[in-house]
């Protein structure tokens, strides 16, 4: 399992890849607004990303905000996007991480 872990939402930089205007989470997001939020953009390893079929978006304290698949990855720059499908409704958004993120880095592979 890949997992993406957010901080606060901020202003997305201009030139997003991604068409965002904010990126992170807050208090409240939707599914959807966490998932358009944790897919994209980031430095990670394309072949260990691939590899996952499963991606959790969790926040700082660990509570998982959206769950989704992982389809494929798109480039931007130097950087990449997760390609997928959103498991909307899925019965872990909402609770805490059973994989808690140990890494400093956003992005853990589990």
């Amino acid at each position: 399992m890949l997992q993406i872990q957010l901080g606060p939402e901020r202003p997305a930089d201009p030139d997003d890849g991604l068409g965002r205007s904010t990126v992170g989470s807050r208090p409240g997001m939707s599914e959807q607004e966490a998932w358009e939020a944790g897919r994209g953009v980031w430095k990670l390893n394309a072949d260990h990303a691939l590899a996952q079929d499963e991606v959790q978006i969790v926040d700082l304290e660990g509570i998982v905000l959206a769950v989704g698949t992982v389809k494929g990855i798109s480039k931007h720059r130097d950087r990449y996007a997760l390609e997928g499908e959103l498991l909307l409704g899925d019965p872990r958004v909402g609770k805490p991480t059973t994989t808690p993120h140990r890494s400093r880095n956003s992005v853990g592979y589990f």
